[in-house]
C-alpha cells in the first residue's frame, strides 16, 4: 500500500500529500527498479454503488500511472486496475476506515 497515498471521498484528484509521495516513489523506481512491471490497483470505501465504485477505483489508478508516468516512469511497465470496493484494507463502518480503504497499491507484475 502507497502510504499517504489516499483519496478524498467520491474523487481520483491526487492530493498534495499523495504527490509528495508519489515524487519519492518514482525517484526510487527510476533509480532501483525501472526493469520491474508494476500493477497499479485502485481501492474504494464501501459508500456509494458498487459499479460506481469500481470506476472511481480504476480512475484512481489511471491518476497514479499519469503521474508516475509524467515523473518519467516508463509507461510500458505500469498497468492501473481498479477493484472499487472489493478488497478493504479497513473496516467500512468507521469514517477512518473508509478513509484508508480510499487507496492505491503497488504490486510487482
Amino acid at each position: 500500500m502507497l502510504k499517504g497515498v489516499n483519496f478524498h471521498f467520491d474523487s481520483a484528484v491526487l492530493t498534495d500529500e499523495a504527490k509528495q509521495v508519489l515524487v519519492q516513489v518514482a525517484d526510487n523506481y527510476k533509480a532501483y527498479h525501472s526493469h520491474v512491471a508494476l500493477l497499479i490497483g485502485g481501492h474504494t470505501d464501501s459508500k456509494g454503488p458498487a459499479e460506481y465504485n469500481l470506476s472511481l477505483s480504476q480512475r484512481r489508478a489511471e491518476a497514479v500511472r499519469a503521474f508516475l508516468i509524467a515523473e518519467g516512469c516508463d509507461e510500458s511497465k505500469l498497468t492501473a486496475a481498479g477493484y472499487g470496493e472489493e478488497k478493504p484494507f479497513a473496516d467500512n463502518a468507521t469514517k477512518e476506515g473508509r478513509a484508508l480503504n480510499r487507496r492505491v497499491e503497488l504490486t510487482v507484475k
